[in-house]
């Protein structure tokens, strides 16, 4: 049995290789955040979900980060993040950005919420936009969730609260990316969409992540991690 274990999982180690989180911001303070390359344009650091997080109010405030060595043009991925309500979800009255990537003329990745007190999450991809929308929530001022979106071969997928709440049955996603992405607005030159929600614990990884995967509870950045490591865990309880 052990021999039969270290084969597969040398096969699979050559099948499936290394997938791994390539960005990470707890969004403490701005201090932190220009230690990890971002700029801070007003907005204010509050209590969010673990430790602060960044609350834009007023139009202009938004945080930037480059793109390069974060976020290299993947064609599937993750994005996940923790929201503080800043107001009833039924309240949102259009399209509010908590996380961004896109310029025109780039593909984009979005999280966000629209009018209908819906969760999305949205990509551009070749000229065609795809959306993953949930159905009408229930969310209110000062509740604490978690949102990711997922993107590649497996679909178009939006998870809340670490469970499946909408998908879209498409394999695109983008690969030709804007210099920067934004939290809590929209991109430059036009970041005119304040959220008045708090957004923290931000990552981003280079694979498609399966519900069990999300970080529901630890902000820290993690170990880059494998499907490989997961199936040798499983392995030693067979």
């Amino acid at each position: 049995m052990r021999i039969f274990c270290i084969i597969l999982i040398t096969l699979l180690c050559c099948s499936v290789g290394m997938a791994k989180e390539t960005f990470f911001s707890a969004l403490e303070s701005q201090a932190d955040v220009e230690k990890e390359g971002g700029t801070v344009d007003g907005g204010e650091f509050v209590p969010g979900k673990f430790g602060n997080g960044f609350v834009s109010k007023e139009v202009g405030d938004v945080i930037h980060f480059p793109v390069e060595d974060r976020f290299i043009n993947l064609e599937k991925g993750t994005v996940e993040l923790w929201v503080t309500m800043g107001m009833d979800i039924s309240a949102v009255a259009g399209e509010l950005f908590l996380f961004m990537t896109y310029k025109r003329g780039t593909d984009a990745v979005f999280l966000q919420f629209d009018k209908g007190a819906k969760a999305r999450m949205r990509v551009k991809s070749a000229g065609g936009w795809f959306n993953a929308d949930s159905g009408a929530l229930n969310w209110k001022e000062g509740e604490h969730h978690h949102m990711a979106g997922t993107w590649g071969p497996d679909g178009l997928k939006l998870f809340l609260d670490g469970e499946l709440a909408a998908e879209t049955d498409t394999d695109r996603g983008p690969t030709v990316f804007a210099e920067s992405f934004e939290v809590n607005n929209a991109s430059p030159p036009d970041p005119k969409f304040p959220t008045n929600c708090v957004v923290d614990g931000l990552r981003i990884s280079d694979h498609q992540k399966e519900a069990g995967e999300l970080i529901l509870d630890d902000p820290a950045p993690v170990e880059p991690i494998s499907k490989l490591a997961l199936t040798w865990g499983q392995l030693k309880t067979d």
